[in-house]
C-alpha cells in the first residue's frame, strides 16, 4: 500500500464494504504493509514524495488508537499531501504531537516493509496476496470478494 497512490485510495475505497464482512472471520486477515513509491524509505520509488510520512502517520495513530480515521483522512486528502500537511493532519487526527521525534524510528518499520515488498517482487501499488498468490492492482469488488469466499470454500474443503 502506498498512501500517496490514487489507485490505492480507489481500492481502499471499493473494498471497504468487503473487508467490514470478513473483518470478524477467524479465517480471514487482511494485513496491510507499507510499500511508499517514494525514495527517502523505498529504493527505486520517488514518484509520491510524501508517502513515507503518510505511511509513518498512519503507524504513529494506529499506536494511538486511530489508525482507522488516519487511513480515512489520507486517503481523502491525497491531493493535499505535502509532508507538513501530513505532520498536521496527525496531530489533528490522533493528537500525535512528536512526528519529527518518532518518524526516525517509525520510518525504520515502513523501510522494513518496503524492504519485503522488493524480496516478494512487488513492483507496484496495490499488490495483494491472498494465500501466496500474487496479485498486481485491485480486482474489481465482485471478484475480490468470490477468491476470498473460494478461497475459503477451499480450506474448508481439505
Amino acid at each position: 500500500n502506498d498512501y500517496q497512490c490514487p489507485p490505492c485510495r480507489a481500492t481502499y475505497m471499493e473494498y471497504k464494504g468487503i473487508l467490514a464482512k470478513y473483518q470478524n472471520n477467524p479465517k480471514v486477515r487482511f494485513v496491510t504493509m507499507d510499500f511508499p513509491l517514494d525514495s527517502e524509505c523505498n529504493p527505486g520509488g520517488g514518484i509520491h514524495a510524501s508517502a513515507c510520512e503518510a505511511a509513518a502517520a498512519v503507524r504513529m495513530a494506529k499506536a494511538k488508537g486511530k489508525g482507522p480515521e488516519m487511513e480515512e483522512y489520507l486517503f481523502s486528502n491525497q491531493e493535499k499531501f505535502t509532508p507538513t500537511f501530513i505532520k498536521d493532519a496527525v496531530k489533528r487526527v490522533a493528537g500525535v504531537a512528536d512526528f519529527d521525534a518518532e518518524y526516525p524510528k517509525v520510518l525504520e518499520q515502513v523501510k522494513a516493509d518496503a524492504s519485503l515488498g522488493r524480496q516478494l517482487e512487488v513492483q507496484a501499488t496495490p499488490t495483494f496476496f491472498i494465500n501466496g498468490l500474487k496479485i498486481n492492482g485491485g480486482f474489481r469488488p465482485v471478484f475480490f470478494e468470490a477468491v476470498i469466499e473460494h478461497e475459503l470454500k477451499k480450506g474448508s474443503a481439505s
